[in-house]
C-alpha cells in the first residue's frame, strides 16, 4: 500500500515539475504546401520591364523548389508589404524598409541581401572586376541649372528651399526615408520647405522628372540616372549629385513570408542563396535590379533602418498597410 501511495506521489510531483502537459498549447498546424508561389517585386523601375526581367529568375527558383513561381508588381512597395501580411504573397524582393515593415507586421524573414558595384556617377555600367558591397548609397540630384550647389551634412542647406522636388515610393529607403532624415539634420523640412513635393515610384523616372526640369532635384539610390541613359543619353552631364549620404543603406533584401509551409519555405531560402552565387544568374539579377550578387543575410542587419525609422517618423511601419493597397499588376 505504501509502495503504491508513494508512486502516486511521484506522479503528482512529475507533472505539476513539468508544469502540467495538458495546459500546454497544442503546436500549430503547418500550413499545407503550396500549388504555386506569388513572388512580388517593389516597382522601383516601370513593371513591365521588371516583370520581362523577373521571369528567368522565377523559372529558376520554379525549378528549384518544385512549384510554379509567378511574378508579380505591385502597385506600391506597402501593397508588397501588405501582400505578405495577408499570405497572398509568398517571396518578395523589397527596400530594407519595407522589409522592416513586413518583419514587424508578420514576421518576414530576410533570406539575402543586394551586393552592388559602388556607383562612379560619371559613367554605367560600373567599372568591370569590382568587389560588390552588401550596401548602397542614397544620393540626391539636381538639374544642372537648379542653381543647387554640393550639398554637406552639417552644412547650409537652404538653397533646397523653394524647389521643386521629387521623392520615391512612401516606404522607399533611398529615395524618401533616408532623404527625409538629413534634410532635418540640417534644418530642412521636408513637408514644408519646398515649392512642390511630388512622389514617383519609379526611381528611373525620379530621375527623367529631374533631367526633364519637371523636378528642380529628386532623391534615389546611386545611381539610379543609369536606368535612365537609353531615354536619355546625355542625362548624366546634364543632371549632378550634389549630395551622397555618409551613412549607407543595408542591401534590399529578398524576403519570404513567414508562416509558409516549412518545407516549402527552407527550398525557398535554399534557391535564393544558390541565386545570388550562381555565375549563370549574374545576369538576370543585374537585369532586374542592377544587382551584382545576393549574399545571406539576418535581421539585425537592418537595425539601421530602425534607428533612421525612428528618428523620422516612429509610427511609418505601422502606418504602411493600414489601408488596403490597389489591386497588383501582374
Amino acid at each position: 500500500m505504501r509502495r503504491r501511495r508513494g508512486l502516486l506521489w511521484l506522479g503528482v510531483l512529475l507533472v505539476v515539475a513539468c508544469g502540467g502537459a495538458s495546459n500546454n498549447p497544442p503546436a500549430a498546424t503547418p500550413e499545407p504546401a503550396k500549388t504555386n508561389l506569388v513572388m512580388a517585386l517593389v516597382p522601383s523601375n516601370q513593371a513591365q520591364a521588371i516583370l520581362t526581367s523577373a521571369q528567368p529568375i522565377a523559372d529558376y527558383i520554379s525549378h528549384e523548389v518544385g512549384v510554379p513561381v509567378t511574378a508579380q508588381v505591385p502597385t506600391s512597395y506597402a501593397a508588397v508589404v501588405e501582400g505578405i501580411t495577408s499570405n497572398n504573397i509568398d517571396i518578395a524582393w523589397v527596400g530594407a524598409l519595407a522589409y522592416v515593415a513586413a518583419h514587424q507586421k508578420s514576421g518576414a524573414e530576410v533570406i539575402t541581401g543586394s551586393a552592388r558595384c559602388s556607383p562612379t556617377y560619371t559613367s554605367a555600367p560600373a567599372p568591370a572586376g569590382c568587389t560588390p558591397k552588401p550596401s548602397y548609397p542614397s544620393i540626391v540630384v539636381c538639374n544642372a541649372n537648379s542653381g543647387v550647389g554640393e550639398l554637406k551634412d552639417g552644412g547650409d542647406w537652404s538653397a533646397l528651399k523653394g524647389k521643386k522636388f521629387a521623392f520615391g515610393d512612401s516606404i522607399s529607403t533611398s529615395s524618401n526615408l533616408w532623404p527625409r532624415y538629413y534634410m532635418k539634420q540640417n534644418h530642412i523640412d521636408p513637408d514644408k520647405d519646398f515649392s512642390k513635393a511630388v512622389s514617383i515610384s519609379s526611381q528611373s523616372a525620379i530621375a527623367l522628372a529631374v533631367y526633364n526640369g519637371t523636378a528642380d532635384c529628386g532623391a534615389m539610390f546611386g545611381d539610379a540616372r543609369t536606368g535612365a541613359l537609353r531615354t536619355a543619353p546625355d542625362i548624366l552631364s546634364k543632371t549632378k549629385v550634389v549630395f551622397i549620404a555618409p551613412q549607407e543603406i543595408p542591401g534590399d533584401p529578398q524576403i519570404v513570408r513567414h508562416n509558409l509551409n516549412p518545407t516549402q519555405k527552407n527550398k525557398v531560402k535554399q534557391a535564393m542563396v544558390k541565386l545570388g552565387s550562381d555565375p549563370t544568374m549574374k545576369k538576370a539579377i543585374n537585369d532586374l535590379y542592377q544587382i551584382a550578387s545576393m549574399e545571406p543575410a539576418k535581421d539585425t542587419d537592418y537595425d539601421s533602418v530602425r534607428k533612421v525609422v525612428a528618428a523620422v517618423n516612429p509610427g511609418i511601419t505601422g502606418e504602411v498597410i493600414a489601408a488596403p493597397s490597389p489591386s497588383p499588376s501582374k
